[in-house]
């Protein structure tokens, strides 16, 4: 009964738990790929297969428990994170450095947030808290990995690039649910995601779009800005 009891504790950001495993999730994500620089290639291709067959994992978890248990409309593949998702796993089987901007700046932003504030309603073990946790951790491994093996970097033009794209998804979002109807929300445009986070602190639906897409344009120069500091000292020690 004690156990079942902390299965369906009500999510909370100061929850220990959820501190820990946070912790736990980014030093997997850092430190992994540098555990496997140096590895052969065939381990690093196991990394990658791992990576790949979590998200896909995560992602048919996804599908059965919002779209078959729930309701289809909410279990398509058409959230932020999906997107990103689909991109580092492009970007794994094409190489294609487009496919890894876009999901370096929408997971760091997206997926990043996602971990730091994930919305769930329950703690963890409960089985959506861990596959949240770590959909969302397989996304961020999976471009650290390529920063760190690969030595992919974006550009400065490649920040207002991706933020086109984004926005026009985003904004593509508005008819994609209206045309679904209630209660698809994808991207959350239509109402705020449940469970505490951090749109809690935004003005009410469907304004708070406004503040994500301000909030979204800064982390997006944040995530880039130790990159230009790492040129500018190059250029001044040239």
């Amino acid at each position: 009964m004690g156990y079942f009891v902390l299965y369906m504790t009500n999510f909370s950001l100061s929850d220990p738990s959820h501190i820990i495993f946070t912790f736990f999730c980014l030093a997997t994500i850092i430190f992994t790929p540098k555990l496997f620089l140096n590895k052969t290639s065939q381990s690093k291709k196991a990394l990658v297969l791992v990576i790949i067959s979590l998200l896909l994992i995560n992602q048919g978890m996804d599908l059965y428990r919002e779209g078959y248990m729930d309701q289809w409309k909410l279990g398509l593949p058409l959230h932020l994170c999906d997107f990103s998702t689909a991109s580092i796993i492009l970007y794994f089987f094409t190489r294609r450095k487009e496919f890894f901007l876009f999901a370096f700046f929408a997971g760091f932003s997206g997926a990043g947030m996602a971990i730091l504030t994930p919305d769930v309603l329950y703690s963890f073990p409960h089985i959506d808290y861990v596959r949240h946790m770590i959909g969302h951790s397989m996304i961020l491994l999976g471009i650290t990995y390529a920063m760190v093996i690969d030595h992919l970097r974006p550009q400065l033009r490649d920040v207002h690039r991706v933020l086109a794209v984004m926005t026009l998804f985003m904004l593509s979002m508005y008819p994609i649910n209206y045309i679904l109807g209630a209660p698809a929300n994808y991207w959350f445009v239509i109402d705020k995601p449940p469970g505490l986070n951090i749109t809690d602190y935004m003005r009410d639906a469907p304004y708070h779009m406004i503040d994500v897409f301000i909030i979204a344009v800064i982390v997006c120069y944040l995530i880039y800005t130790p990159y230009l500091i790492k040129d500018k000292l190059h250029m001044n020690k040239s």
